[in-house]
């Protein structure tokens, strides 16, 4: 997500990138299937591939630069004919056994009726040099950097839900992946937003919060905070997004902190979902306590992990909800005062109005539309189902309830799905009717009169206000602190 306060770091913002968690399947840059076309494509697939088909991959590496990878894949029970990379960047850096194609497919060789194999490596330090981009590669130090979709070639014919395992061969590597046993799993259709791994030196902690478990990996190079310290503010971070949907989005997630020579503070950010969610933040060496607790980018990108992902829709939904609800986690924290947040909703919410009340959220023309259209949406949400619920339950609550339907980020629903299965857990219907208003065309708010009746204004010098004898006063007390937990929901 591009930068939202802080104009220190907003040429560091376009330097890296338009968005921080663009790569989620919501915003699917590398080409993920939407569920209606995957039911399509599963339903034919299934009249002619055989149910046992798996692949398996083993994943070699040097310790330390040049980072060359070889990988051994073997897929079993199909008609792989040979292995393609994901992005195109990619394909020059690939040397292989089996020949390539025209349209970029290594061919595979076929060692057995229904047994496919290829030996290749990428050369990971030439995708670096090339492209600097945490998209497909970038050294920090004498470390790397890069999503396993940069490693992974796809096997070709590509079929959804086929099981793949990695297991990597050589030590001094971390993955986001899930783990089962002594392999890393994840399923076919998930190669192209696969989540991150580093090659090379790393500083690594194993944290526990709530009884999930936060790999931390802190990338090589100079830095005025120790692991322990930046250990404690990643744990926070975690500990806040989890007390929020009262119970942790994923059991395992990669944290990894990327340093910057010579730079201050918390640079940019980004979550990959598959098949677990990884989480990078780039910030400068020289960061400062202050600096990581006054910044948004690390539980905006925590927050992601809860959310499931979409495709061809509601970027606006998920992106929204992730910039309403990062700086009330983070005042829930203690770190971001109740006049600061509502400062920068007082300043920000209505750069949203445009995509509210003219063009619909789906229809976005600047980053706002999508950012802060989403999130005054979010704000209404919150408000209208505190309305109705007679401020026993907030939108946090429907959330929880999607979060509970196995709704994280490493799933694709379809938007209505989950509005609807958030509307469930508030007792009328909120969400639907508010997306049908405003997503595919604008319809008209009156976003002053609504800070009015929660009590939130500036003075003339430009301070908050927040005014307890307002008619949602408690409503807005509710938004911020939470509501008490809540009973489980069913369907």
């Amino acid at each position: 997500m591009l930068e939202r306060r802080r104009s220190s770091s907003f040429v560091l913002f376009w330097f890296w990138g338009f968005c921080t968690s663009c790569a989620t399947p919501s915003h699917a840059p590398r080409g993920a299937v939407a569920p209606g076309r995957a039911a399509a494509r599963r339903a034919a697939d299934a009249k002619s591939a055989p149910p046992a088909e798996t692949c398996d991959y083993t994943v070699s590496a040097p310790r330390e630069a040049p980072f060359v990878v070889s990988v051994q894949a073997r897929c079993t029970g199909g008609s792989v004919a040979g292995f393609t990379p994901t992005e195109p960047k990619i394909a020059p850096f690939v040397k292989s056994d089996g020949a390539a194609g025209p349209s970029g497919v290594f061919a595979a060789a076929r060692v057995a009726p229904g047994v496919a194999e290829l030996t290749y490596s990428v050369d990971l330090d030439g995708v670096a040099r090339r492209e600097n981009e945490i998209d497909y590669a970038r050294r920090f130090g004498r470390s790397l950097l890069a999503p396993a979709s940069s490693f992974l070639l796809r096997p070709d014919p590509e079929r959804d839900d086929v099981p793949i395992h990695v297991r990597f061969a050589s030590g001094g590597i971390e993955s986001g992946l899930r783990r089962e046993g002594d392999a890393f799993v994840l399923v076919s259709q998930e190669l192209r937003v696969a989540t991150y791994t580093t090659f090379g030196p790393v500083t690594t902690r194993d944290l526990d919060v709530a009884g999930a478990s936060v790999r931390l990996a802190i990338l090589d190079g100079a830095r005025a905070l120790p692991p322990d310290e930046l250990a404690r503010w990643v744990a926070d971070a975690e500990r806040g997004v989890s007390d929020f949907f009262e119970r942790p989005p994923s059991p395992r997630t990669l944290v990894v902190l990327a340093p910057i020579p010579g730079l201050h503070g918390v640079l940019f950010g980004k979550m990959l979902p598959a098949s677990g969610p990884g989480v990078v933040v780039i910030l400068g060496e020289h960061a400062a306590p202050p600096e990581l607790h006054d910044d948004w980018i690390l539980v905006h990108e925590l927050f992601h992990a809860g959310t499931p992902s979409f495709v061809d829709e509601g970027k606006w939904y998920d992106e929204g909800l992730a910039t309403y609800y990062e700086p009330l986690i983070r005042a829930r924290l203690g770190w971001y005062r109740e006049a600061d947040l509502w400062r920068e909703f007082l300043r920000n919410m209505p750069r949203g109005l445009a995509a509210m009340t003219r063009r619909g959220l789906e229809h976005p023309a600047e980053f706002s539309d999508t950012y802060w259209g989403g999130g005054l949406f979010c704000l209404l949400a919150d408000v209208e189902a505190r309305r109705v619920s007679g401020g026993r339950l907030g939108l946090e609550n429907g959330l929880r309830n999607v979060l509970g339907h196995g709704g994280d980020a490493s799933q694709v629903w379809p938007l209505a799905r989950a509005l609807e299965v958030a509307d469930a857990a508030l007792g009328a219907p909120v969400l639907v009717p508010l997306a049908a208003a405003h997503a595919n065309a604008g319809a008209p708010l009156d976003l002053p009169a609504l800070f009015r009746e929660l009590g939130v204004s500036f003075d003339a010098s430009g301070n908050v206000n927040l005014d307890d004898t307002a008619p949602l006063a408690p409503v807005r007390h509710a938004l911020v602190y939470g509501s008490p937990p809540s009973a489980p929901v069913t369907p």
